[in-house]
């Protein structure tokens, strides 16, 4: 078993940048398509200093990475795996498919 505790931590990780609702709510936004801290920070509803936190935190366990624009740096999901997770546990959920932002954009 001891061999294993490499994928055990990275498990852990993953499931730690996961264990805030904005953060599930960003990389859902994510899915659709890769957005700038402008953009997220309208889709959630909260200040750009808080999104940008929540960003770092997912960019730090791997699961988006940033392209620089001009000034705006541009999220995407980085980690595949994260279709998969979120499609699973969003499953089902009422709203899950028609999920709107407080722009009134689908996320």
């Amino acid at each position: 078993m001891k061999e294993h505790a490499a994928v055990y931590f990275e498990a852990a990780k993953i499931f730690k940048a996961l264990a805030h609702p904005a953060r599930i709510r960003l990389l859902h936004r994510l899915m659709e398509n890769e957005c700038c801290v402008s953009e997220a920070r309208k889709c959630l509803g909260i200040s750009q200093p808080n999104v940008s936190q929540h960003l770092r935190i997912l960019k730090e366990a791997g699961l988006i990475a940033g392209t620089r624009r001009k000034t705006k740096i541009c999220y995407r999901i980085a980690d595949g795996r994260i279709h998969g997770i979120l499609d699973s546990i969003l499953e089902g959920e009422p709203g899950h498919e028609e999920y709107r932002g407080s722009d009134g954009r689908n996320v």
